[in-house]
């Protein structure tokens, strides 16, 4: 076959991976932007300045934008924790339920994620208005997990419905009871899938901004409100120097499960 019938063929494939170069390099470059500027010896952000780690030392220093860190990751733990636990009840009550039921329950569920997240806020904001309730991390909270039940319900649900029932079924006729499957059959089998539940909720908890405008309240700023708030007196590169911190801090999360899951696959984990 000659060199002019074999580039026809291949130069789809040519296409497709320089675009898929292109597309990790447009996603990866204000990473990079942000990691290198965070050193960045100027007051502004888009002038360099020098090699400095002063805005490091400036982050340390800074109790605002600490106590707004420190909120965003209360409540993107209880959040994610409340989300992944409704999440698993969710999908272990859809097994049991009709065709109909499974279909409207499904239906009421992933709702909050065709309606738009500014409508949920409202919508949250007048019920806690009705309420008399306090704003504060409860309402924060509880505002989040709006948002996030529906992917975790989603996550674990797909993989609720890959187990085996056979498995159920084994652990029953062995003597045990209801809360024993529960812990030592349908757990374990789903600790992937709530993992990833509860990393992706926590995800999008950290980093929401239009539902906690809604609902947090004094005392209750969230990182990403404040740094939107700084957008009205100028950033600085102390707001890249947080980034990096985070952007190194998923780097070793990933790191650490990508090292625990390769050496899974390599010893295995049965011992045959």
């Amino acid at each position: 076959m000659s060199a002019r019938t074999r580039l026809p063929g291949r130069l789809p494939d040519t296409v497709t991976a320089w675009l898929a170069r292109g597309v990790i390099v447009f996603l990866y470059i204000p990473i990079v932007v942000v990691v290198v500027l965070s050193f960045n010896d100027s007051d502004v952000t888009y002038k360099w300045a020098g090699f400095s780690t002063r805005w490091y030392g400036v982050l340390a220093q800074d109790t605002d934008l600490l106590s707004a860190l420190w909120v965003s990751a209360k409540a993107g733990i209880i959040s994610a924790t409340l989300a992944t636990a409704g999440g698993l009840f969710a999908a272990m009550g859809m097994a049991r339920l009709g065709a109909r039921g499974r279909a409207v329950f499904s239906g009421s569920l992933f709702l909050p994620l065709v309606i738009p997240e500014i409508v949920l806020g409202v919508a949250l904001l007048s019920v806690f208005g009705t309420l008399k309730a306090t704003l504060g991390l409860t309402t924060l909270v509880l505002g989040h997990l709006v948002v996030t039940l529906p992917y975790a319900a989603l996550i674990v649900l797909g993989a609720h419905r890959a187990l085996d029932p056979a498995l159920d079924e084994a652990a029953a006729d062995l003597g045990c009871g209801a809360w024993q499957r529960f812990r030592l059959v349908t757990v374990p089998l789903l600790k992937q899938a709530l993992l990833a539940s509860w990393l992706l909720c926590f995800t999008i908890s950290f980093g929401n901004i239009v539902m906690s405008t809604f609902t947090s309240g004094v005392g209750t700023t969230t990182l990403p409100l404040r740094v939107y708030s700084l957008l009205k007196t100028g950033l600085t590169p102390e707001i890249n120097a947080l980034g990096t911190l985070l952007v190194l801090f998923t780097f070793v999360i990933i790191l650490g499960a990508g090292l625990r899951q390769m050496r899974r696959v390599l010893i295995g984990d049965n011992p045959e």
